[in-house]
């Protein structure tokens, strides 16, 4: 199920990021959900107990994007988004979403974005409960090849759950 683009194109703004630039930054509120058009956004926690970055997920265009827990509950975000690259995105404010969300007619929107995330995350369990590392890091070449490539490899490492060496054995054996 993919939500409909002119309901994006119609309720949210279009914004811009650089690459390296930050989206929502630990400590902050999510005051926003947004909706990639192209580019990527890597959500990562950092340990700065451990000095560790753990990537959490990779986000490709034509998926929302955002910490959900800080944006529901109005806490401050445990996790960074940061643009991988150049981002197009389209959001949309918390309190413009709550303040539509008193209109009937409104809740199907957010039915829709509710049940695209619950699918995005349950694919992510599913894909990571059922393959190996080396099947994941195939399936994100198949999906988006051309970010990926450009992704560091200690990104993807992170992400998988393996040390860059283990993903460059990998690579080795796929290439």
């Amino acid at each position: 199920m993919e939500i409909s683009t002119e309901l994006i194109y119609k309720y949210f703004s279009e914004i811009h990021f650089s690459k390296g630039d930050y989206l929502l930054r630990s400590g902050e509120v999510e005051k926003h959900l947004y909706y990639l058009e192209s580019g990527m956004v890597r959500i990562f926690h950092y340990d700065f107990h451990r000095d560790k970055e753990t990537t959490v997920d990779f986000i490709f265009p034509r998926q929302f994007c955002l910490s959900y827990e800080s944006f529901r509950d109005g806490t401050p975000s445990i996790l960074e988004l940061q643009a991988i690259s150049d981002v197009c995105a389209y959001r949309i404010d918390k309190q413009l979403l709550d303040t539509m969300m008193k209109d009937e007619r409104f809740i199907a929107i957010k039915l829709q974005i509710m049940e695209e995330l619950f699918v995005q995350k349950a694919r992510k369990e599913i894909q990571f409960l059922t393959q190996s590392p080396e099947q994941i890091y195939k399936h994100l070449i198949e999906k988006e090849p051309f970010l990926v490539q450009k992704l560091p490899l200690k990104y993807i490492a992170s992400y998988i759950g393996i040390t860059p060496q283990a993903l460059s054995r990998i690579r080795k054996r796929i290439f």
